[in-house]
């Protein structure tokens, strides 16, 4: 009582405590491949500074991302057979061989020992330098070593892992970026920057129906051209401005620590800023592009790559910057379920919620209930080569064994 502030950083340590627990797993891996993978898609003109071809096997010393995101598919999943167990050795056992014509062993083998796993005195080391600079009531939510190493190899007769949802963690999009960012730095956040500004446009056009989608505008006098928001998502009833953050949340608003507004600050506080001022210039935005109708009620949506639970914890969201028109602030993953819905039912959706709300906060309650396939992250999970291989073996094996019946 009497400590608003408080209380959010509290909602911010549960928020990020419970909620990741609750993501789809075969979305997260799809965004992997989708971003960083075989099915990335780079902006038109764009010469990136770190992501060019090979990044991944440079910073992995010859693993693919693909040979990567597999292995930790088929550890994961033999390790929820076998109570959070996984031995190498098992590799050179019965069925081997038609395990190699799955998927690589040696990649399997590598992505293991060289990302998966860690001894207990290891663990416990860095434990502690998570924990020990973090006041009592924060050391229970400071990042856990497992979620970075699974497997601990010497407190039982195999390595396991006391944690099995955080294995495939480890082939998600926060797993790369940190992985990367490591050895190629700032150069690899920019270019993320712009691939996920992209990935977000490639989002947006899979809205069905009457839609129009608009990428970023330069406007303004020719010696001072401004950058308008990244998109304009021009639908029936509304005009949608968006922003993309791929920035991510930071240790201080995990822990709810003493300095956690300034993590949003930065990258959520400047979307609300930059949403703004395209909204105050939609008249001289207009003049450059003649899709974007200035006489539609419009929306304003902030994306970010990773939840920063920003609009769920409403004490965060009252201390950024104030919006002045409707604006959400949502994962990327709450926009791939958004685009789901046709343009007019999108629509609607967000004048109901932009008319329910009591401030400029929107907050896409309607527009995001309900579970939809989304099918750039369906098909991409799809084409998972692993899958197919699995097939194929399935198929012949069959077949070997009717032939065999009719022999005998």
């Amino acid at each position: 009582p009497g400590s608003p502030e408080r209380l959010g950083q509290v909602l911010a340590r549960h928020f990020f405590e419970q909620f990741p627990s609750q993501r789809s797993i075969s979305s997260e891996v799809a965004r992997t491949i989708l971003l960083f993978g075989s099915a990335v898609e780079l902006p038109p003109g764009f010469a990136p500074e770190a992501m060019t071809p090979g990044w991944f096997e440079a910073v992995t010393d010859g693993l693919t991302l693909d040979d990567y995101v597999e292995s930790i598919f088929l550890i994961s999943a033999v390790a929820q057979q076998h109570d959070g167990g996984f031995s190498l050795s098992w590799l050179t056992g019965p069925g081997s061989e038609e395990l190699g014509e799955l998927i690589p062993l040696h990649a399997v083998r590598r992505t293991f020992t060289e990302h998966l796993v860690t001894t207990a005195s290891a663990f416990r080391e860095s434990n502690r330098g998570f924990q020990d600079p973090l006041p009592p009531s924060q050391k229970k939510f400071a990042f856990n070593p497992l979620a970075a190493r699974p497997f601990i190899e010497d407190v039982a007769p195999i390595p396991i892992a006391p944690w099995v949802q955080a294995i495939m963690r480890r082939a998600g999009p926060p797993s790369i970026y940190h992985l990367a960012t490591e050895q190629l730095g700032d150069g690899f956040t920019r270019d993320l920057g712009q691939v996920f500004q992209h990935y977000v446009g490639r989002q947006l056009g899979l809205v069905t129906g009457e839609r129009h989608v608009i990428p970023e505008i330069r406007y303004g006098p020719r010696r001072s051209l401004t950058d308008s928001c990244d998109w304009f998502l021009d639908l029936p009833g509304a005009l949608v401005l968006v922003e993309c953050k791929s920035r991510q949340p930071v240790e201080s608003l995990r822990v709810g620590g003493a300095d956690w507004l300034g993590s949003v600050e930065g990258s959520v506080g400047k979307g609300i800023r930059q949403l703004n001022r395209s909204n105050r210039d939609i008249q001289a935005i207009a003049e450059h592009e003649p899709g974007v109708d200035p006489s539609k009620p419009r929306v304003g949506i902030v994306v970010t790559l990773e939840p920063f639970y920003v609009d769920q914890n409403w004490i965060l969201a009252e201390r950024l910057p104030p919006r002045e028109f409707p604006i959400a602030v949502i994962s990327v993953g709450e926009l791939e379920s958004l685009v789901t819905l046709p343009a007019g039912e999108l629509s609607r959706a967000l004048r109901d919620d932009e008319e329910a709300s009591e401030d400029d906060s929107l907050r896409l309650r309607r527009a995001l209930a309900g579970e939809r396939d989304n099918p750039l992250l369906v098909s991409t999970w799809e084409s998972v080569g692993l899958f197919g291989r699995v097939e194929s073996v399935k198929e012949r094996l069959k077949e070997s064994e009717v032939a065999d019946n009719r022999v005998t």
